[in-house]
């Protein structure tokens, strides 16, 4: 039996991701930073987890054992222009993002490459591969992973170790509503034109559930074809391939405008 470890499983697509990955029969080890967050998951084991700690995750990874797939999850995100964004929370963010999944891959990888096997998967929003307005810390910091991840799998795949990005477009697990906002008034208009942009595309009633993106990110891993890079719903695809379609000016053109501020010369 394949054993699993996923980071961030108290809520939304990890939380999901445990049950969906065990009820495909795998061994499922499920972490958050509090363990009890983690009561009534149907998980072979539930263990504390804080992706910023060295020390946690050397505690994790001794307790879980054995490893067969990684699936880095856990992540914080932050909605904000790039120059109202404090530098500790860049810092924060980048070490939640990118340094921690590293952590985690640092204590399990010897043991898949001792074992000639494993899989890695980062969880990544489109926003790791395509830039949007309002996203750019967060953004970076998902680039930052995706970069990692790409040069991993070329280094690890003489070794019979997958990665995989999962790229996930809109799921409904209000992260975005509890997400840390930083604005200033200089930006209050493009804050505001994206919140109503957000307002009209929930009506729509577009986004995958935490279910069903967990099953597709668990289609992905069973696949032995899988690609590096993974879109995750149709949204997903359809933005990573209408970025491909433009050149950085028309795309800056395209999202780039929520509105515009008012020029001093019209006022």
């Amino acid at each position: 039996m394949q054993r699993a470890l996923v980071t961030g499983a108290s809520r939304g697509i990890g939380r999901a991701l445990v049950a969906e990955l065990a009820g495909r029969g795998m061994e499922v080890i499920a972490t958050a930073r509090r363990v009890d967050d983690l009561a009534a998951r149907p998980a072979a084991a539930r263990l504390p987890l804080d992706v910023t700690s060295d020390a946690s995750v050397a505690t994790a990874a001794e307790a879980a054992g054995r490893v067969d797939l990684l699936v880095n999850n856990a992540g914080v995100s932050v909605g904000a222009p790039v120059e109202d964004t404090p530098a500790d929370v860049a810092l924060a963010m980048f070490d939640a993002n990118v340094v921690g999944p590293l952590r985690l891959i640092r204590a399990f990888l010897p043991g898949m490459r001792e074992r000639g096997s494993g899989t890695v998967v980062n969880v990544s929003p489109v926003g790791g591969q395509v830039a949007f307005p309002l996203n750019g810390p967060n953004g970076a910091s998902k680039h930052a992973l995706e970069a990692l991840s790409e040069t991993l799998a070329m280094e690890a795949r003489r070794f019979g170790i997958r990665v995989l990005v999962v790229q996930l477009g809109g799921v409904a697990t209000g992260i975005y509503e509890k997400q840390e906002r930083y604005f200033s008034s200089a930006y209050a208009d493009l804050d505001r034109a994206q919140q109503d942009a957000y307002e009209n595309h929930q009506a729509r009633q577009v986004d995958l559930t935490a279910q069903q993106a967990a099953r597709g990110i668990a289609d992905a891993i069973a696949d032995a074809g899988s690609p590096l890079r993974v879109p995750i719903g149709q949204d997903a695809a359809g933005i990573i391939a209408e970025r491909a379609r433009f050149d950085d000016a028309a795309w800056a053109a395209r999202v780039g405008g929520f509105a515009q501020p008012e020029s001093k010369e019209s006022r």
